[in-house]
């Protein structure tokens, strides 16, 4: 959807530019994130809750290997009955640490998304602002993953740059 509806904007600009000379311009939105101040403290406040998370993962995977390998030099003196336990509880211990893993990227992706919502609305309307300024009806994503194939229109990115007094 969102590619059909960049494809008619694309259209329509093409078909009314002697008509509306000037009026389209673009910015790659993700390289405007990257630059941001404000997401790079982001990043660094993901990258240590991350780091957090897999030390507290790797002590509970170390646990369960010790007791995997003590399983394994213990198993043939141990009765089937005492066997059959200790395989469940590893197995136990193995669904837990793959629903730790799936709960450590689920809470991840939340929190990056609770960090960056307010730095891409940030992003959005300061882009909006400047685009007003200059005249702008349109400003198109010029980022790769957005299927634009062609920009000849007006690179916003100096003036957003500019005014976040990036270089």
């Amino acid at each position: 959807m969102k590619h059909l509806l960049l494809a008619f904007l694309v259209f329509i600009s093409l078909s009314t530019v002697s008509v509306a000379q000037g009026t389209v311009a673009h910015i790659d939105m993700s390289e405007l994130l990257k630059i941001m101040p404000e997401s790079k403290q982001a990043e660094a406040e993901i990258n240590r809750l991350n780091q957090a998370y897999r030390a507290d993962f790797e002590t509970s995977y170390r646990e369960y290997q010790a007791k995997f390998v003590k399983f394994e030099d213990e198993a043939s003196t141990l009765s089937p009955e005492e066997s059959a336990k200790r395989k469940s509880d590893l197995e136990l211990i193995e669904r837990n640490l793959a629903q730790s893993q799936q709960n450590i990227d689920k809470q991840i992706a939340e929190k990056r998304e609770l960090l960056f919502a307010p730095i891409r609305e940030k992003a959005k309307t300061l882009v909006t602002k400047i685009a007003d300024d200059q005249g702008f009806l349109y400003v198109l994503d010029s980022a790769a993953s957005n299927g634009l194939i062609m920009a000849k229109g007006k690179d916003l990115m100096p003036e957003v740059k500019r005014t976040l007094n990036i270089k």
